[in-house]
């Protein structure tokens, strides 16, 4: 998520690739309108709302409520309101990878190349 630097209570890494579990609070918008080839998103709101839109759906979650936003549908979401402050759990958990390697930096070639790989 633009300037977010989401903290990682399970990584691709720690669960064998299995998930990756992430705590973020995010105020606004969030990432632009992507989907994934190999990973589904669920995203556990702890406070705050969220609204996401996956395909034709709008989706809006307060405290308590999961979202799913499923691999292969055009998905984003962002905050409602103020800061939200959720649970994201990408399955498969390989997205880290890809959020650390965006955290690197790179010339504009490098980060082509990245979201093609993950995206």
């Amino acid at each position: 998520m633009p300037g977010r630097g989401p903290e990682v209570k399970a990584s691709n890494e720690s669960t064998g690739g299995s998930l990756a579990v992430y705590r973020s609070v995010l105020d606004g918008a969030g990432p632009p309108p992507h989907q994934h080839r190999l990973d589904d998103e669920t995203i556990i709101v702890l406070e705050g709302t969220v609204e996401a839109e996956c395909g034709d759906d709008v989706f809006r979650g307060d405290a308590g409520s999961t979202i799913f936003l499923p691999r292969g549908l055009t998905h984003t979401f962002r905050s409602v309101d103020g800061p939200a402050t959720f649970l994201f759990v990408v399955t498969l958990g390989h997205l880290d990878e890809f959020f650390r390697a965006r955290e690197a930096g790179g010339s504009r070639e490098e980060m082509i190349d990245l979201v093609r790989r993950f995206f």
